[in-house]
């Protein structure tokens, strides 16, 4: 009787625990991150900023990457040069799909500020590949890309459809991207799990000297404001207090003079108590509580501005990042209490609802697995970002969402995205393609 039940065991175990090929044992992954470094320098060498935003021939790329490994692929055109892509590798359809997600188009890039690297170039320089969108987000997409490739040259059973998606807009909303497919083709996604960019690891900027992951869970809420002064235009050599640069000026003197309304959260709760106090840095300010950047002040007759004519209008844009859970009326009505009555205040862009995936979940387990498996040292945690991505617009669908770049990043690295040296360390690219890669065979396959 025992030794039917020591069998019985040994079986269910062997039924449990995925074979050691479909993890990737066998998998050249030497090989597989040759071709993942290509593959990313030809593709940071699309320009894909947006505006325009016209990511044809990006898209064009990576159809033919997948084309030549056998992979059927579909293309969505919202508008000309707007292209949406999608591949997909079938399961049994017994759960609800996984879906890869990236995006395709770019910030803008001032090549003078460079240090001599094209940003478009897509170039090796001392372990790192250099350009516009190494991290945010063509790098992750690679990542993702050469993950969903392993499956398929593995021939792993999957017991859901895994899909690979790369979308363009992000960058300025994602209209004509992840909007477009949400309203328009979301019955052939109708994920389960999206995986997104948002999180990753680091020894620094979470805690100094100790390695963390974070997996994005929720992220902060973007609320964008328009402040309007109005004057009486003049001589400069005549002040007057109907100058409305100094209503301006000291309406927002009165509201950057005390720290801004915020919320106890739950992830923040939970992050902070595995991990004790977080270093202190920008990035761990803005998860800990809602802030307000002054982003533009506008001002001045004539172009370039008369230095002696007093305008009769001055503006200033707000990016203010609201907490999960907190009022945006009651927040802007705190905003507009301090501003005074002298100030306009206009919406250019509301706070969307804010929901929090769980980390109860299969896909996170398999993620903070294939993660400690690789560095046994991580402690890995569910956060916050302080930043939008086009997972906002999947929870919103029920969709339960994480964003990670599975590599470590310095400080200056991280601060590198939308900056002047963004880069990715190409020494990383075998341990985030196989974090990847494992976490999906764990969540999907048969």
């Amino acid at each position: 009787m025992m030794r039917a039940l020591g069998l019985t065991t040994l079986c269910l175990l062997f039924l449990l625990v995925p074979p050691a090929t479909a993890m990737g044992k066998d998998v050249d992954w030497k090989a597989t991150v040759s071709e993942a470094v290509d593959t990313l320098q030809n593709y940071l060498r699309f320009d894909t900023t947006n505006p325009p935003g016209d990511v044809t021939e990006a898209a064009d790329f990576l159809q033919k990457v997948l084309e030549k490994e056998g992979i059927t692929v579909t293309r969505y055109e919202a508008a000309p040069g707007k292209i949406n892509l999608l591949a997909r590798l079938k399961g049994t359809g017994k759960a609800k799909p996984i879906l890869l997600l990236h995006h395709m188009d770019v910030v803008p890039a001032d090549a003078s500020r460079w240090d001599g690297v094209d940003p478009f170039g897509g170039e090796m320089k001392e372990g790192h590949i250099w350009g516009r969108g190494a991290i945010d987000m063509k790098g992750t997409g690679v990542l993702q890309l050469y993950a969903f490739l392993t499956l398929a040259r593995q021939k792993v059973s999957l017991d859901r459809d895994v899909i690979f998606m790369a979308v363009n807009d992000e960058e300025i909303g994602g209209t004509m991207g992840t909007r477009y497919m949400l309203d328009h083709h979301y019955n052939e996604l109708d994920p389960e799990y999206v995986l997104d960019e948002g999180g990753f690891g680091s020894r620094e900027i979470f805690v100094d000297g100790k390695l963390v992951f974070g997996i994005s869970v929720a992220e902060k809420r973007a609320l964008w404001l328009r402040l309007t002064a109005h004057g009486t235009a003049g001589h400069g050599s005549q002040p007057h207090d109907q100058n409305p640069n100094d209503t301006l000026m000291r309406a927002l003197n009165r509201l950057f003079s005390s720290p801004f309304p915020t919320i106890p959260n739950p992830v923040l709760n939970a992050l902070e108590s595995q991990l004790g106090p977080l270093a202190p840095n920008r990035f761990t300010n803005a998860i800990r509580q809602t802030t307000i950047s002054l982003t533009s002040l506008r001002s001045g007759v004539g172009d370039p501005p008369k230095a002696n004519v007093i305008p009769s209008l001055a503006t200033a844009t707000l990016d203010a990042r609201l907490l999960p859970g907190m009022d945006a009326e009651a927040f802007l009505a705190k905003v507009q209490s301090r501003l005074g009555d002298e100030i306009d205040v206009e919406v250019i862009h509301p706070a969307s609802q804010s929901i929090v995936t769980p980390h109860d979940t299969a896909m996170y387990r398999a993620l903070s697995g294939a993660i400690t498996r690789h560095h046994p040292d991580a402690t890995v945690v569910p956060m916050i970002i302080p930043y939008g991505t086009d997972s906002r617009m999947f929870r919103l669908r029920g969709a339960k969402c994480y964003g990670i770049l599975p590599l470590l990043l310095s400080t200056e690295l991280a601060t590198s995205i939308h900056g002047d040296a963004e880069r990715i360390p190409v020494d990383q690219f075998e341990t985030g393609i196989r974090i990847y890669y494992e976490s999906l065979v764990e969540a999907a396959a048969r």
